[in-house]
Formats: C-alpha cells, sequence, structure tokens
C-alpha cells in the first residue's frame, strides 16, 4: 500500500456523528452522508490534487415532458482515481438520479446532478467509514458518537424554562438551542427577556462544559450564539420602549427603568440575529452583521443578514417574468453604499438568473427598475413582512419617514410627457412613461427631475 501513515490513519478513523443525516423513506429511517461532506473528506484525506472523478457513462432511463412539473432520470456511472504515491487506485460506482422542473432542460439538469453525486458517494464509500461505510452496519460501530450518547452514560437533560409554560425538555442539545433561539426572538418586554434568560443560563452555561464541540466553522461555540441574541434582542427593545417614552420617562436614569448598570445593553455593536447554524447545526453562520452607531455617534444603515429569508426570496418566481430558479437580488439603491458591504437583506427581490445578469449590466438600477415598471422596494418589503411579521412594525417605528412631493411640471420638446402636476379638484391619472407604462409610486419623482 502506497498511502502515507497519516492517510492510512484518518481512513481508520470513525464518521463523526454530526456529519450522519436520516430521513424517512417508506416506512423506514435510512442514514445517509451528504454530497458535499464526502468530496471534502476526499480532499482533506487525499489532498485536492490527489484524486480524480471521471463520469464513465451517463444515461436518461425515462422522462416524461406531458406532466407538470416535467420529470426525467438519469442512471450515471462515476470513476474515483486516487494517486497513492505511484500507485493509482481505481473505484467505480454508480447511482440514480431523478429531476423535475418547469422545463425538460431544468428536470434534465437537476437529475443529472443528483445520479452523478450518488455514484461518487457510492464510489468514495469504498475507502473506509469517514465516507459512510459505517452506515452500512446496523450497530454503526463505526460512527463516533457525540459525549453522551455513548453506551452506559446518562444523557444530558436539556430543559427548557420559558415563563409561565411548562418545563420542555430536549434530549438533544441542537433542538434546546433552536427552542431557546425562538423564545429569545418571541420575548416581547426586557423584563420577560431577562427572565427567560436567567432561568436558562445555567443550561446554557452547561453547553460549553459538556459540549465543547458543538461550535460554528469559525469556532464560535452556541452558546455563544444565543448570548449574542440576548443581547441584539435587548437593545432592540430598549430601542423601542425609548420610542415611545415621554419626555419625563426619557430623563430618568436607566437604573429607576430597567435595573442596575450591570444589565443595560452596551453602546457597542452587536449582531442583528442568530446565525442560521442553530437551525441548521452543521451548516457555517452567514456572518455577523452590525448594527446600531458607530464610535463617532452617527447612525448607520442596517444591514441585516438573515439567511432563512434569503433561501424563501430565492424559492419564488421571478419578479420579471416569473421563471424558477431565482436569486435573491439586494437592491443597489435601497441604502447608502458601504466598501465590502452588499445592502440589508430585507432589500431583496427574486429574479431569474438572465434578468438577475441583465440588471447588474446596466448603469443605474432604477431606470432599470422603471422600464420594467415595477416598485422593487414596496415588494421587498412584503416579502420581509411575510418572513418577519413580529419584527415589521420595530423596524417600520426605526426607520426614519421619507415623503416624496410630487415633482414640478416637466416635458420634452415633443410635448409628449404627462405632467405630475394635475388638478387637486378631481381623481388624479397615475403617471407614465414614455411608452405608456404605469411609473413605480417611489421612483415618480426621480424620474421627473431627471426629464
Amino acid at each position: 500500500m502506497a498511502f502515507t501513515q497519516t492517510q492510512v490513519r484518518k481512513l481508520a478513523g470513525k464518521l463523526p456523528e454530526r456529519f450522519v443525516k436520516t430521513r424517512n423513506e417508506r416506512g423506514s429511517t435510512l442514514s445517509y452522508v451528504e454530497g458535499w461532506h464526502v468530496i471534502d473528506e476526499a480532499n482533506r484525506v487525499f489532498g485536492f490534487d490527489g484524486w480524480d472523478r471521471e463520469t464513465v457513462s451517463a444515461e436518461c432511463v425515462w422522462q416524461d415532458g406531458r406532466i407538470s412539473p416535467k420529470a426525467c432520470s438519469y442512471f450515471v456511472r462515476v470513476r474515483i482515481k486516487v494517486r497513492a504515491g505511484k500507485t493509482i487506485v481505481s473505484r467505480e460506482g454508480t447511482g440514480l438520479g431523478h429531476g423535475t422542473g418547469v422545463t425538460l432542460g431544468e428536470a434534465h439538469e437537476g437529475a443529472l446532478k443528483e445520479a452523478e453525486t450518488d455514484a461518487t458517494k457510492r464510489a468514495l464509500v469504498t475507502f473506509g467509514n469517514l465516507f459512510g461505510l459505517a452506515l452500512y452496519d446496523k450497530e454503526q460501530a463505526g460512527v463516533q458518537r457525540l459525549k453522551g450518547h455513548e453506551t452506559g452514560v446518562v444523557p444530558v437533560a436539556w430543559t427548557l424554562a420559558s415563563g409561565s409554560l411548562p418545563l420542555q425538555p430536549f434530549t438533544s442539545p441542537h433542538q434546546f438551542c433552536l427552542a431557546a433561539k425562538e423564545a429569545l426572538r418571541q420575548a416581547e418586554s426586557i423584563t420577560a427577556l431577562e427572565a427567560l434568560w436567567t432561568a436558562n443560563a445555567p443550561t446554557i452555561a452547561q453547553l460549553r462544559a459538556v459540549q465543547p464541540e458543538l461550535q460554528t466553522r469559525t469556532r464560535t461555540h452556541y452558546a455563544d450564539l444565543l448570548e449574542t441574541l440576548f443581547r441584539q434582542k435587548r437593545s432592540a427593545l430598549a430601542a423601542s420602549a425609548s420610542e415611545r417614552a415621554t419626555p419625563e420617562e426619557a430623563m430618568e436614569p436607566p437604573e429607576a427603568k430597567t435595573g442596575p448598570r450591570a444589565m443595560q445593553p452596551s453602546a457597542v455593536l452587536v449582531p442583528t440575529d442568530l446565525p442560521a447554524a442553530i437551525a441548521s447545526p452543521h451548516e457555517p453562520p452567514s456572518g455577523v452583521p452590525l448594527i446600531g452607531e458607530t464610535d463617532g455617534g452617527l447612525a448607520m444603515p442596517r444591514r441585516i443578514r438573515d439567511a432563512a429569508h434569503l433561501k424563501h426570496v430565492a424559492s419564488l418566481p421571478c419578479l420579471v417574468c416569473g421563471r424558477t430558479p431565482s436569486h435573491a437580488h439586494h437592491l443597489r439603491f435601497a441604502q447608502f453604499r458601504s466598501l465590502g458591504s452588499k445592502p440589508s437583506d430585507e432589500w431583496t427581490v427574486p429574479l431569474c438568473p438572465i434578468h438577475h445578469r441583465s440588471l447588474h449590466d446596466v448603469g443605474r438600477e432604477e431606470e432599470w427598475w422603471q422600464a420594467k415598471g415595477i416598485d422593487a422596494k414596496a415588494e421587498a418589503e412584503k416579502l420581509w413582512r411575510t418572513t418577519h411579521p413580529a419584527t415589521a412594525a420595530v423596524n417600520a417605528a426605526l426607520a426614519p419617514s421619507v415623503e416624496v412631493q410630487p415633482a414640478p411640471n416637466h416635458t420634452n420638446g415633443g410635448g409628449n410627457r404627462p405632467s405630475l402636476a394635475a388638478d387637486t379638484t378631481g381623481p388624479k391619472a397615475p403617471p407614465v412613461d414614455n411608452r405608456g407604462q404605469p411609473l413605480p409610486v417611489n421612483l415618480q419623482a426621480g424620474s421627473a427631475d431627471r426629464s
């Protein structure tokens, strides 16, 4: 054998339990590993340039373009070649993939990718437990269990205390973190939030001691993520309360309103949301965006990062043509530009790849949306309210109100452009452009100024 000792040691290791997924199929629970993990392990063990994948054959075994959505199936054979010194180790695997789509092209693409991934996993599984071989054993002795799951060890009880509700026990720390995240988000007052945090602080602290490996790929522990969410939620509630406070209440010291100074929200930058790693423990967090005030005291536009909202927007049909799949496009004119930062995720709309590319090729995004006759900002606000009904009112209260005044009447030389200033004695007709298309409400003033 020409594998190095390090490679042999890795190949002889066990499959970590956190990479094992399950699904229900025909009344049975099946365990599997995802395709990205198998490829990542191959790169880690063999090296990025130490192995090759070759699609030997691909055959469409079935398709039906009369049904909706259209569907097809592919049978694929894949060959894996691993360089072990001067020796080439070759393994083959087969896979079957099924795909659906609005068009036959989308169905064929999905089926072919699924079949290739399945065949790759079956070819690499012969290299050992790391690639899923341990799952073929009913006892799964080749799976490395998390602490507390070994035989004879009493599992830790993860119990969530949520106000007046009965205690909620969970067998998995992941489930506890997900429930704790939702409970923190749903707190309606600072008092309720602090009571929730105080009641569950010992259990959250236990996460660090019992589950030290419960971390994201950036090495951030889930307990730290929950603490970050608590601080962010408390800052949001404090800001909302200050908006409703009377002048006399605003003059009161902080200790008189919310308790000891040690519990007051600090003036540091805090993340806007708990990363999606808790909802999907094995996915890397989407980043920690910052809101609040800068060191100079100037208010900065909020740049919220919400992976779940982006996924929802991308699942919708294109706003222009109705095609799927779509991309979540950030409206560049919705906020002031910042070096290296996209606009907030609340300003996103679905666009198909064709129109997404077309939009990025134009110079002024506002003019592109005006030509399409779409009020993109209004659509983005609707989508944000759909996924964030509880926070929409808070965001509306914190956002500055902007009133667009009607622009003066400007006409071109031909006199064919309608006037935006109409008789106030009766109802006004909606303004239109040179081609007779209606103008979006939030772009009328800007359009008139460019005439």
